[in-house]
């Protein structure tokens, strides 16, 4: 492998913009939050030497750029080499992450022996210098760039940004913010006739109390980091003493997207059943015509008290008719034209074991995370999500993609579980027995004996995973055998 730095004071006249394109690039950087001034530091980056080698000037090889690679990486890689692509990754700072997200980042040696050809790391989510580093790598290597695709959740922002930069299928950017700031993405299908939850941003608990007169609402009530992933920085209050905590945490802190949080975001608690609606739109070249949006899978939460999520299964789409209309509508008002959307939003059960009423939790222009995509690749056949997922992102036709039908329907049943920390402590023991399940896909523990763990709040914050797939009377039966069986010993400290 080949290691390039560059001077962050050196510039080469044949890149110098145009005062519209300078512009036009600083316009995108106040999007991404990094206006620091022109001379930011400039990445890194790391490329095979053979692909240089093996290159001729007469013939251009695809490549696509995975930015943030997180969610599936590997999966994702694995795709783009099957369809013949090079591969660029884009590595973004980490340190604002929670710690319990770094876990999951990997390193530019691990991208490498997957597969990926180049990798750029940046110290900024500076999209001109990102862009720049895209260009010149194309030019050095005889690149033809195809499609930016986020892998992570703060790199929606960034990957719209650069792709338009490039000259590539992108997202409306009039609704960039609309897909990242949850008050933002409220006000966007607000606007398109969608029921939401009543909202407020809030800078102190005197907001707090004034939004929740003002919008008639009484607690439980949630508070957020208003461009926070995950079920991070999420906090259901069910009291003063409660909300005055989550405005502490949040106010005057680092997001996890590593901006300072000025103002929390208050929201009406939305009772009723969890869903997890994944869609995947697909443009055409024709500007006029409006993109096709599929439901790829859909999922239903069970909750349980102490852990929020005690298990996620799929289901049959086609049960779930106003879901899907109000999920596809979601997507269609906060721009998403390619690539893959993951709306999250809850419902009411009505007489007969439907469900009605929808109201949007939040939307991810972005893959959902929790495997959901590698268990839906299971569930239905002839789907592959990761090479849909690049075929959306350069506009190419899915191979996979069905004309006949507006959402997948799984021949399989999978259940995704939550194991969850009871409480806080040093953890003494684990015993999960998977070896002997009939329909055992894969399990994860994230904890390990030794940790100081705290009780579980999130997803991210469950002692681990065990996914299962196969016929529903199997899958039942193997869950209570992980459930019975699971046992999480914490000592106090």
């Amino acid at each position: 492998m080949t290691t390039f730095n560059k001077n962050s004071n050196s510039r080469s006249p044949a890149l110098l913009p145009s005062s519209i394109t300078m512009l036009t690039a600083l316009i995108l950087l106040l999007l991404a939050g990094q206006c620091k001034g022109w001379l930011s530091p400039v990445p890194t980056y790391r490329s095979s030497t053979w692909l240089r080698e093996s290159s001729s000037a007469s013939s251009m090889e695809s490549a696509v750029v995975l930015i943030d690679p997180i969610t599936d990486w590997k999966q994702v890689i694995d795709a783009a080499a099957s369809l013949g692509h090079v591969v660029i990754a884009v590595q973004l700072p980490a340190e604002a992450l929670p710690e319990k997200f770094q876990s999951f980042l990997p390193t530019a040696l691990a991208l490498e022996e997957a597969g990926v050809d180049h990798v750029i790391s940046v110290e900024q989510r500076d999209v001109f210098s990102i862009t720049q580093q895209l260009q010149i790598l194309a030019i050095d290597f005889n690149l033809k760039l195809m499609g930016v695709i986020p892998l992570s959740e703060i790199a929606v922002e960034v990957s719209d940004c650069v792709a338009s930069c490039l000259g590539l299928p992108h997202n409306k950017l009039d609704r960039v913010t609309a897909r990242r700031d949850k008050g933002m993405m409220k006000s966007a299908v607000e606007s398109a006739g969608l029921r939401i939850a009543k909202y407020a941003r809030v800078a102190s608990m005197q907001d707090v109390n004034d939004a929740m007169s003002r919008l008639s609402l009484c607690y439980p009530i949630v508070l957020k980091t208003p461009a926070g992933m995950s079920t991070t920085d999420v906090f259901i209050c069910s009291s003063n003493q409660e909300a005055i905590s989550a405005i502490t945490s949040i106010i005057g802190n680092t997001g996890p997207d590593g901006r300072r949080v000025e103002k929390a975001l208050l929201e009406e608690y939305i009772g009723g059943v969890e869903f997890a609606i994944n869609l995947m739109a697909f443009s055409s070249r024709e500007n006029n015509t409006p993109p096709r949006i599929l439901v790829t899978d859909v999922w239903k939460y069970k909750k349980t008290k102490q852990a929020r999520y005690g298990q996620a299964e799929i289901c049959n789409p086609a049960d779930y008719p106003a879901l899907l209309t109000y999920a596809t509508n979601v997507a269609e008002a906060v721009g998403i034209q390619v690539g893959a959307a993951h709306v999250e939003l809850k419902a009411e059960e009505v007489q007969g074991g439907s469900f009605a009423n929808p109201v949007m939790i939040e939307v991810g222009a972005r893959r959902s995370g929790g495997r959901k995509s590698i268990m839906t690749q299971s569930a239905v056949q002839n789907w592959n999500p990761f090479e849909a997922l690049i075929q959306s992102h350069s506009i190419q036709t899915c191979q996979t993609n069905p004309q006949n039908t507006n959402f997948l329907t799984p021949n399989k049943f999978v259940r995704h579980i939550f194991l969850p920390i009871l409480k806080r402590g040093r953890v003494a023991n684990i015993v999960l027995e998977v070896s002997s399940l009939a329909t055992l896909h894969s399990s994860a523990m994230i904890v390990k004996v030794g940790d100081i763990v705290d009780e579980t709040t999130d997803i991210v914050s469950c002692a681990g995973f065990v996914w299962l797939v196969g016929d529903r009377d199997q899958v039942d039966e193997d869950t209570d055998a992980v459930m019975s069986s699971f046992v999480l010993s914490v000592i106090d400290v």
